[in-house]
């Protein structure tokens, strides 16, 4: 049944129609706002890719100035801070300070240092010993033991310094007992020093005379250095000997450079090996003289002779440590032994050389 609309219904419908397209015009437009706020980044999003950027640049200067820093320390234009070394213990002291008092006085300072060698010398005729000696000094050698047993020993000559003549032991500074010249040259004319002077040479003269020796010759002359042997060896090793023993080195280090004194020894041993069938090479003892100033140790001479020795095959023994400074066996020079320090300086030499 068909239902007939009143006036008033039919005026509502078309308000209604009238009103939707509207509504929907509403909603296009919120639709066309919301959309381009769809489409925009986050702010958190964009923000957090920053830091990595931000990251990665640090990195890269850092990386960039460990570089520089290292080219400029390899350059040498920057240096790193080093850690200091420690340092050596010192020895204790083993005996009084008392001092004995020396007797003469040395026309050139006596005792000086030492270095490392790499001269050549003449022919040898004995071993060699590759060690710098101790106090306790082991055993270099058995040749001179080995001669003398058989007999083969009868006249030895050592070349030395005052501390050889005996400068600071009891009984130095009396004429000469012998008038045996010990030096004739560019230096001047030297007689030997009195056999009764209480020096080590005079220690190895006791001892060699028991065994045969019947020509000692102490031809240690104050002042004196290899740098004489090398200049005119015949002045001092006179006529040669069955056994050369050459203790210098002492003034060479206050008067020559390490590299002069490592020629000098190569020439002037080499002159001493062919005057004799067996050259005894023996360091010095170390010093703290006063009297001059040392160019190289005795430590540095020691190494001089002990690789020249080595390599020529000459006997090499090191008085270097038998004497300790700053005790009874040094005279107040802390250069010259005193009788006790000298009496030490035998021992030990005797001990190197299996001297029995």
């Amino acid at each position: 049944m068909t239902r007939h609309m009143s006036t008033n219904d039919r005026r509502n419908a078309r308000g209604a129609r009238a009103q939707a397209p509207a509504r929907g015009e509403k909603n296009a437009a919120s639709g066309a706002q919301a959309a381009p706020q769809a489409g925009r980044p986050r702010g958190g999003a964009a923000y957090g890719q920053r830091p990595v950027a931000r990251t990665l640049v640090t990195l890269l200067v850092a990386a960039a100035a460990c570089a520089v820093i290292v080219a400029l320390g390899e350059l040498g234009i920057l240096r790193y801070p080093e850690k200091p070394a420690p340092a050596p213990a010192k020895p204790a002291a083993t005996a009084s300070s008392a001092k004995g008092q020396s007797n003469g006085k040395s026309p050139d300072s006596d005792e000086p240092a030492a270095d490392s060698g790499t001269s050549a010398a003449g022919a040898g005729t004995s071993d060699a010993s590759d060690s710098s000696s101790s106090a306790a000094s082991p055993v270099v050698s058995t040749k001179l033991a080995d001669m003398f047993a058989k007999g083969e020993v009868k006249s030895i000559r050592v070349l030395g310094d005052s501390i050889t003549a005996g400068l600071g032991c009891d009984g130095y500074g009396v004429d000469s007992d012998t008038g045996t010249v010990v030096y004739s040259g560019p230096q001047g004319s030297y007689q030997e020093s009195a056999t009764t002077v209480s020096t080590w040479a005079n220690d190895f003269r006791s001892y060699a005379a028991q065994r045969g020796v019947t020509n000692f010759v102490n031809a240690g002359v104050s002042g004196f250095r290899m740098q004489y042997l090398a200049e005119d060896p015949a002045a001092w090793l006179g006529d040669g000997a069955d056994v050369i023993v050459v203790v210098l080195g002492t003034n060479d280090a206050a008067r020559r450079t390490a590299e002069e004194f490592s020629a000098d020894a190569e020439i002037g041993l080499k002159a001493a090996a062919a005057k004799c069938k067996l050259l005894i090479v023996v360091s010095p003892p170390q010093n703290r003289r006063t009297d001059a100033t040392n160019n190289f140790s005795m430590q540095r001479a020691d190494q001089i002779l002990t690789s020249l020795c080595k390599m020529k095959g000459y006997v090499h023994a090191s008085l270097l440590n038998t004497l300790q400074l700053d005790t009874a066996d040094f005279n107040d020079d802390e250069l010259h032994p005193t009788t006790a320090g000298s009496h030490k300086l035998w021992q030990a030499l005797k001990t190197q050389l299996a001297l029995t």
